[in-house]
């Protein structure tokens, strides 16, 4: 039987303006928000209540996602083209986001690239390129929500997405080193920041989703398919950065072995 939105919210005894209320003071910062796992986000987080800044080094799809969202939600999206691999970028992001919806509560650090190619034949270039973009950015993002801290008591959260291929002992595909590295990277800075983030008040934590459903995956391992959707990873994202539902968990990996 299918209760629909109504029927769960019944039984749960609560009304969708309670659900709503959950995010409505928050303010989440997305990577990578033009698309898949990125706009599933914004989409979960404006769904609740939030208001949502996005970044994407693709001002086309940015531009397009940010309309159609707008629509739905008018005054509560807020985008930025940029390259998050650099430090001023971030920052005007950052400083762009405070004037049009408020400061920030919640990061998700989303945005992510790959290079396929073998160890012989990626150059160090490629190589410095995913690293910036996948654990860099991560980095200098975290850096400029950690000085926000500073200035206030109120609640924050971090999400990192990085992936099943960041975690020892799980399948691994040729070609992808420099993903593969950075992704590692990821879910060990985000014990770090959990550590640091602990005195702020601010929970960090990490997921690392297998195959999923989106554009990247179908480049990068052609013919693989996903039984996860990016909206499957945008609830638990969701459930991340709730206070009220995860408040004692951070600096915790959550793997998504979604297509066993």
């Amino acid at each position: 039987m299918n209760l629909g939105f109504h029927g769960k919210e019944a039984i749960l005894g609560l009304s969708k303006s309670h659900v709503e209320e959950t995010m409505r003071e928050q303010i989440a910062l997305i990577t990578g928000g033009a698309k898949g796992i990125g706009r599933a986000c914004a989409e979960a987080f404006l769904e609740s209540g939030a208001r949502v800044s996005l970044i994407s080094r693709s001002s086309s799809e940015l531009e397009s996602t940010a309309k159609e969202l707008l629509k739905v939600y008018p005054g509560k999206v807020f985008s930025h083209s940029g390259d998050i691999s650099n430090q001023e970028t971030v920052s005007s992001w950052f400083d762009q986001t405070r004037k049009a919806l408020g400061e920030p509560t919640l990061l998700i650090n989303n945005a992510g690239i790959f290079i396929n190619k073998s160890v012989q034949e990626q150059s160090l270039e490629e190589w410095e390129k995913v690293v910036r973009i996948n654990l860099t950015g991560s980095f200098l993002c975290a850096q400029e929500f950690f000085k926000l801290a500073k200035d206030s008591s109120v609640p924050r959260a971090i999400v990192n997405i990085s992936s099943l291929a960041g975690i020892r002992g799980t399948e691994k595909f040729p070609g992808l080193s420099s993903y593969v590295a950075s992704k590692f990277g990821v879910v060990g800075l985000t014990e770090a920041l959990a550590v640091e983030g602990k005195a702020l008040g601010i929970l960090v934590n990490c997921i690392a989703p297998g195959a999923v459903d989106t554009e990247m995956l179908r480049q990068a391992i052609p013919g693989m398919k996903a039984k996860a959707t990016p909206k499957d990873i945008a609830k638990i994202v969701l459930f991340l950065c709730d206070e009220n539902k995860s408040a004692v968990v951070t600096g915790s990996t959550i793997e998504i072995f979604s297509n066993l």
